[in-house]
């Protein structure tokens, strides 16, 4: 069975009884990593939504019309939608579509030309193409004809924008022949905005000019089977391996602009009003999607993150000082070019979205703390990420309270609290949320953060004055709060405060994906956990079962119950193209599969490689290049319960330890020789050399 292929049988549906569902779209999905096609359809025509990830509207405030917008749609009419039929090919790039007696080739190259291909019996006229501009939020539209091209632009430029925004589409038809009794004719279109090239309208004219449709279809070919040929799983449940693939490909679809990483709804935007204005959500929603890139060793996915994270600095020094530190502070969301949509004068915390939350940089650190671990890439850290970590430690630093010899987090809440609700705010009806002390979550993010930060200077040799500080927090942070549930010790969601809340998985994040809990953890402890896991099923939770499934990987629960939780997110809201209609953002569950199933293959965030920590061993399984903490690529099979092969490629030259009993011997692969390892009870280490690999038998 070929995993990295699907087929839509059925036009997309987006309405029941007139009412539209949620936003995130049911049609064939294309995309090259900036711009996205989404396929749609009206009665007679068929529609191909077009967006880009850098084409925004630069309007402040919150609630305003600034925000993510759709590009334009492409026409294709005259065209009998009843008899449907769409291949995806996810390691191509590639639709193969077939309407009636009418079929398409569909691809988007990666320089941002949308190539297609209509074939038609040359008994009956060719369907018609056309452009059509949205005319919503006062954009500025305009069309021009130039040398045979049809040239369409949208802009945002009113004195109301605090950045002027412009994207210029060029149509071309390239082609037209008839061959065996078809009509066969060429289309390509490019866009371009203004962030790609101050000249954006020349250079789109000039793209679709010198465009190649068969030179850029082998390129695109290329670029998609060289993303999947840098990790693979195998697994005996296709429908995951499957799904496992396709997310892949759709969180590569949108990581490839690296000054617009993707917002909220990447770069399938269908209109002018994805909600939350598709903007940065830091209390987990930006960092969900990334949280399988690098496990699935795909760190190149990271290169546009710290974009917008690193363009907020400046107003992150303000938002500290709101609470009287020093270092990084970060309300919950902004838009790219540190867009502000986050003042509310009527809100209650300094006119600005807090929600209550202190620790959205803490959460904003989570990606660039897995890349370093994942990489040990100390220049690249250096140039991206190592200062804006550093400065949220600072942060934390001053706002951390230390008595009785813990320090404690206060005033920090678990969950949103909804102080923009101006005169319909009531204090006492949140006050156990606002007088928090020691949210759960917080504790694991300042955990994580403090214990890298240190790592991470201490390998490139930078600020040892903050080291006592340092080691004085990590060892004398508070303990996760406890209380009895349901006759059984559980974690709660603070200290003092709120105890529980059945909704959303953040009385779990502190394991996953802040990596404070697993398997070299006390055994009371992952008791705790387990407990805390079983007493609220979050299997299909809208907006937390991307942490959730991880979690149980990390801390060893029956692999069974987290396969069903794939299945069941699946079958509840896996939609024909496969994105995932879930309610609490767009793409940040696309990580749901690839993040669990390779937590369940293998771990390393403890330093020590896992091989199938949380799965049946009767059940066979192979991954290869996984990519482990310490900079390490690994690859394995289990077979009939027993692992078959290991190898392992050493990046940085760094120590390496792997938990696994039946290791014998270790083979260096460039000269066959063995290398001598040191055992620990079921643990091994040994010492590698960069870019090497072994074979551990």
């Amino acid at each position: 069975m070929n995993t990295y292929f699907n087929e839509i049988t059925s036009a997309p549906v987006n309405e029941i009884d007139g009412k539209i569902l949620y936003k995130i779209p049911s049609g064939a999905f294309c995309s090259n990593g900036d711009l996205g096609v989404v396929f749609d359809n009206n009665d007679k025509n068929l529609i191909l939504h077009i967006s880009k990830c850098d084409f925004w509207k630069f309007f402040p405030g919150v609630h305003g019309d600034g925000g993510i917008k759709n590009v334009g749609k492409i026409i294709i009419s005259d065209i009998n939608l009843t008899e449907y039929n769409i291949k995806q090919y996810f390691d191509k790039g590639l639709l193969d579509c077939r309407f009636g007696d009418v079929e398409i080739e569909f691809f988007i190259a990666p320089e941002n030309i949308i190539y297609f291909e209509i074939r038609t019996p040359d008994s009956k006229s060719d369907p018609t193409v056309g452009i059509e501009i949205p005319e919503t939020c006062n954009s500025e539209n305009s069309t021009s004809d130039i040398n045979g091209v049809r040239c369409y632009t949208r802009k945002f430029n009113s004195e109301n924008v605090v950045r002027k925004t412009a994207v210029n589409l060029c149509l071309r038809e390239t082609d037209s022949r008839i061959s065996d009794g078809l009509i066969i004719t060429r289309y390509c279109i490019s866009v371009v905005t203004n962030f790609d090239d101050a000249e954006y309208q020349s250079k789109a004219l000039d793209m679709v000019l010198n465009s190649n449709y068969d030179g850029d279809k082998a390129k695109t070919e290329e670029k998609w089977k060289k993303f999947f040929s840098a990790s693979k799983v195998t697994l005996e449940d296709k429908e995951i391996e499957s799904f496992y693939n396709s997310s892949l490909y759709h969180l590569a679809g949108c990581m490839g602009n690296k000054e617009f990483p993707p917002g909220l709804f990447g770069n399938f935007v269908t209109d002018d009003f994805f909600p939350w204005a598709g903007d940065y959500h830091m209390n987990y929603n930006y960092e969900a999607p990334y949280y399988c890139i690098f496990s699935a060793n795909h760190p190149e996915l990271f290169d546009g993150y710290m974009a917008p994270i690193n363009e907020m600095k400046d107003a992150a020094k303000g938002f500290a000082k709101f609470f009287g530190c020093s270092g990084y502070a970060f309300p919950v969301s902004f838009g790219p070019k540190a867009l502000d949509v986050y003042s509310m004068k009527e809100c209650k915390e300094h006119g600005v979205l807090f929600l209550g939350q202190k620790s959205h940089a803490a959460y904003a650190c989570v990606i660039p703390i897995m890349h370093w671990f994942s990489t040990y890439d100390k220049e690249y850290a250096l140039k991206n990420y190592y200062d804006f970590v550093l400065n949220t430690a600072a942060f934390w630093e001053d706002y951390l309270v230390k008595k009785n010899g813990k320090y404690l987090i206060k005033g920090d809440a678990a969950h949103e609290i909804p102080y923009y609700r101006g005169e319909k705010f009531r204090y006492i009806t949140h006050k156990g949320q606002i007088e928090a002390v020691n949210a759960i979550n917080s504790l694991g993010l300042v955990k994580m953060l403090f214990n890298a930060v240190y790592d991470m200077a201490k390998e490139l040799n930078l600020n040892p004055e903050k080291y006592p500080v340092w080691e004085d927090i990590i060892a004398n942070l508070s303990d996760f709060p406890t209380f009895i549930k349901k006759g059984k010790k559980c974690f709660r969601y603070s200290k003092r405060g709120i105890r529980w809340r059945d909704d959303n998985t953040v009385g779990l994040q502190h394991i996953y994906p802040a990596s404070q809990i697993g398997f070299s953890s006390d055994e009371k402890l992952l008791k705790i956990a387990r407990n805390t896991y079983f007493i609220n099923d979050r299997r299909l939770d809208d907006n937390g079962s991307n942490s959730y499934l991880p979690a149980g990987a990390r801390i060893g629960v029956d692999p069974h119950f987290v396969l069903d939780g794939i299945k069941m997110n699946i079958r509840e809201f896996g939609m024909p193209n496969r994105l995932f209609r879930h309610h609490g953002g767009g793409i940040e569950h696309l990580t749901t599969v690839p993040a669990t199933v390779n937590e369940m293959l293998m771990q390393s965030y403890e330093k020590i490689i896992r091989l199938f920590p949380c799965w049946d061993k009767k059940m066979n399984a192979s991954f290869k290049n996984l990519r482990a903490d310490g900079a390490f690529l690994v690859s394995s099979a289990l077979e009939n319960g027993e692992i078959t092969s290991l190898k392992i490629k050493s990046l940085r030259g760094r120590n390496c330890k792997v938990e696994c009993s039946d290791i014998k011997s270790i083979i260096k692969e460039s000269d066959k020789s063995e290398i001598a390892f040191t055992r620990d009870g079921n643990t091994v280490s040994f010492e590698t050399a960069a870019n090497e690999t072994y074979t551990l038998i």
